[in-house]
């Protein structure tokens, strides 16, 4: 995880917040592990979120990446727009076979 987080929010936290979680993206329930865990603001810093645990969420690194800046409401809209192309794409191509 990140070792840009401020001191104030404690690692014991992060733990507990994981294991609320069952060890899987907060997001995706993609199983995490050390090397894949990564710590997301749910509303960017950047944007006005905030650095507290009520903000935070434990992700899969490649989803964070994703993520990037946007609000969790923005992200998820997005991942729609993808798989609604994705779809009409599949579908589009089927009619010509």
């Amino acid at each position: 995880m990140p070792s840009a987080l401020q001191s104030t929010i404690k690692a014991s936290e992060l733990m507990k917040l994981l294991e609320r979680q069952d060890f899987r993206c907060a997001y995706t329930g993609r199983s995490l592990s050390p090397e894949t865990a990564s710590v997301d603001h749910i509303t960017p810093i950047s944007r006005g979120g905030l650095n507290e645990l009520s903000n935070l969420a434990i992700v899969h690194m490649d989803v964070n990446t994703a993520k990037s800046s946007m609000t969790l409401e923005e992200f998820v809209a997005v991942c729609r727009e993808v798989v609604d192309n994705f779809e009409r794409h599949m579908s589009s191509n089927r009619i010509k076979e």
